[in-house]
């Protein structure tokens, strides 16, 4: 049963990946054609304005879906409880960023924030009505549904937003283009999937008994990934803002286009085998081992190429983010260890033990911060973040291993190794490689790509083969090659 489970959880990861990555595809098209027609002083603007509207979004985040994916047989009353409850939620986060958005442009020093955080509050609102049924493709892990509608949702957002951009010529296409976007995936949601919800609050009890402790755990995890841009903002001019905003895109690729379909995949999975620690011991270490095989090289890959891909691609006027770049991937290399040990915390219900660890994260941070107040720049706020993520890092596993018993370091650690060591490889070799030859920096830019791919994978396979070829991330990724049966990924001899 466990093999059945984890080769359908696989194959549903690959969709998911797949998808996302065309999704992602159509994001990157979008990010380099409006970079290539904004200035930075627009992407700020939109960054500044969108910090202000995360932050009142997940003060009243209920965690409705997470509540949803947990129960094993919600009523329809509770499915109509849900999506009542996000209709509130998201009007109140509506009428909350109306109240704040002259404020917010005080803080920045731009009227214009004012503006466009209203008109964000009205696309916050839409998306309260979306069809509740939707996260049953979700819990059911129906992955191409899933998929399908969430890459509906970004080629919708992507023709309106680059239409209205090229007509508008400035950050006013981004913001209308959203709300069109999401206006669309709300009517969409309707079309493919039956259910049709009504208002009532029959089951508010459970859900927000549920949801509490989310709450803590989100505002906490938004400070930790949004407060330094928020920060930046209050220090730095509007197009270094939107400058160090697109930097923290861009390395935040590896966790939001490669990691984040994998664990869409995981969660309800996880919360599945939350009864049998066996079975969820595996899907973690294999999930760790998948995860950081892809993560590793694609962030070191944004670290090493960032001076050639950020003129080739985005243009000169973005040459000055190319540091912001290095030091934030850098950082995702650590977080991406712990992404799939967080979803585990959540199934097991530890999620006052995950908000716990991310607000001392965010309190080491805000100490740094304090401390070089004096000094402050926006590199050393994403040097400061950096350092707080590494000495940070232990905290989440720590708390894990207490709680899953059978789980050990060991196990955890094999899925990292190799990978770590092909990573150095490949620093190497595409420092070689720079310091041997002189070329235009689009064909360096390539130069580097194909090295560095070729340099990380053979290593890889080389010390996959020293160490007797055990199962493991490449024997599920060859299998995948070869379309034959996956392996259990991990160390199935240490899970008994």
């Amino acid at each position: 049963m466990l093999r059945k489970n984890s080769s359908s959880l696989s194959n549903g990861a690959v969709i998911m990946v797949a998808m996302r990555w065309i999704d992602r595809f159509i994001g990157i098209a979008s990010t380099l054609v409006l970079a290539r027609i904004l200035v930075p002083e627009d992407f700020g603007i939109v960054a500044m304005a969108s910090v202000v509207v995360g932050f009142a979004d997940i003060i009243f985040d209920l965690g409705i879906n997470v509540a949803l994916i947990q129960r094993k047989d919600p009523s329809q009353a509770y499915y109509n409880t849900a999506w009542t409850l996000r209709i509130i939620q998201f009007t109140c986060v509506a009428a909350v960023l109306a109240i704040l958005a002259p404020f917010a442009a005080d803080y920045y020093k731009d009227v214009r924030v004012t503006a466009v955080v209203q008109v964000m509050a009205a696309s916050v609102m839409v998306v309260g009505f979306e069809n509740v049924g939707i996260i049953n493709f979700q819990k059911e892990l129906r992955f191409a549904e899933d998929a399908k509608f969430v890459l509906f949702k970004r080629l919708v957002s992507f023709f309106i937003t680059i239409a209205l951009t090229l007509i508008l010529e400035n950050y006013w296409g981004m913001v209308l283009g959203a709300l069109f976007g999401r206006l669309a995936a709300v009517i969409r949601s309707y079309m493919v999937h039956p259910m049709r919800p009504w208002f009532g609050l029959s089951e508010w009890k459970e859900i927000f008994g549920v949801s509490q402790w989310i709450l803590v755990k989100n505002i906490s995890q938004f400070l930790d990934r949004r407060l330094h841009v928020f920060l930046v903002g209050g220090i730095a001019t509007t197009g270094v803002t939107g400058g160090y905003t697109l930097a923290t895109e861009i390395a935040d690729i590896p966790g939001t286009d490669l990691l984040a379909p994998i664990n869409r995949v995981l969660f309800p999975a996880f919360a599945r085998a939350r009864d049998n620690m066996r079975e969820l011991t595996k899907l973690l270490v294999s999930a760790q081992a998948v995860q950081v095989m892809i993560t590793f090289p694609t962030c070191v890959g944004f670290i090493m190429t960032a001076h050639e891909f950020v003129p080739v691609a985005l243009g000169e006027k973005w040459i000055f983010i190319v540091p912001f770049i290095q030091i934030l991937a850098l950082s995702n290399i650590i977080q991406s260890i712990s992404s799939s040990a967080n979803y585990v915390l959540t199934v097991i219900g530890q999620i006052r033990l995950l908000a716990l660890t991310s607000w001392i994260q965010i309190g080491v941070f805000v100490a740094g911060v304090v401390l070089l107040r004096t000094d402050l720049s926006p590199e050393r706020i994403a040097q400061v973040r950096m350092a707080a993520i590494v000495l940070t890092f232990g905290v989440s596993y720590a708390l894990l291993m207490r709680h899953v018993p059978g789980l050990t370091l060991a196990m955890l650690a094999r899925g990292t190794g190799r990978p770590a060591l092909a990573c150095l490889a490949m620093v190497a070799a595409l420092m070689a490689l720079q310091s041997a030859i002189v070329a235009p920096l689009w064909m360096m830019l390539l130069l580097k790509v194909a090295v560095g791919g070729v340099v990380y994978c053979a290593v890889v396979l080389g010390l996959w083969r020293l160490a007797g070829r055990p199962d493991g991330a490449e024997a599920f990724f060859l299998s995948k090659l070869r379309r034959t049966p996956p392996p259990v990924v991990g160390a199935p001899n240490e899970v008994k």
